[in-house]
């Protein structure tokens, strides 16, 4: 994460003097941003530009594409030459160059050199699209690894290896090694315990089996 106090410069005659629709934000501290981003439930926008980049300038300002800027992210615009303290924490080399950062100041996918309207928008709408599948396949990975430690201590092996199960595959999806292990570690424990449940009804079935051929034997030996 960028440091708190890293705070990004203006330069007022190097700022185009009409910036589009889009709400630009300039001087302003990265995790300051963040936290307006997480109230307005909205992600970070950096732009990085230098003195050839009004193509970039004028792609953004596309209807389509301002409004879209607007209505999910909180947009940052920087000068490269005077944000190095920001372009170097983002390992951002050249302009233009847009990176999206979730609420953390953590990186979640960027778009360099970008030529035409359509492109860059349909690129900062997968961007989004991911961000929230993942957030949503998170969100159910949890929720049933949740349910299966609980039904686990319970003592419903079947259905918590179930769950186990579906948390298993959706932490794969995500990548999460160490939830990865964890799930299949239950599993294997459920297994285990599913198998002595089987084992101790097997053996209760074959003592109550054995005790009624011994009571049979025990009436006709008495006749």
């Amino acid at each position: 994460m960028v440091e708190k106090k890293c705070v990004i410069p203006i330069i007022l005659l190097l700022i185009p003097l009409v910036s589009g629709v889009v709400n630009w934000h300039f001087e302003v501290d990265i995790d300051d941003a963040c936290e307006i981003a997480k109230a307005e439930n909205k992600l970070v926008l950096l732009y990085v530009y230098d003195e050839w980049t009004e193509n970039a300038d004028r792609i953004l300002e596309d209807s389509k594409v301002s409004e879209y800027i607007n209505s999910h992210f909180y947009a940052m615009k920087l000068y490269k030459f005077t944000s190095k303290a920001i372009c170097e924490a983002y390992d951002i080399e050249k302009a233009p160059t847009v990176v999206f950062l979730d609420v953390y100041a953590e990186e979640i996918g960027r778009i360099e050199g970008f030529s035409n309207s359509e492109d860059f928008y349909n690129e900062m709408k997968e961007t989004i699209e991911a961000k929230e599948f993942r957030e949503q396949l998170r969100d159910e990975a949890y929720e049933a690894l949740t349910n299966a430690d609980s039904l686990y201590a319970k003592g419903e092996y079947k259905e918590s290896k179930e769950q186990y199960n579906i948390a298993l595959n959706k932490f794969k999806q995500l990548g999460e090694k160490e939830k990865e292990e964890y799930c299949k570690s239950k599993i294997s424990s459920a297994d285990v315990k599913i198998q002595l449940g089987l084992l101790k009804y097997g053996l209760i079935i074959f003592v109550a089996v054995v005790a009624f051929f011994a009571l049979i034997y025990y009436i006709s030996a008495k006749k």
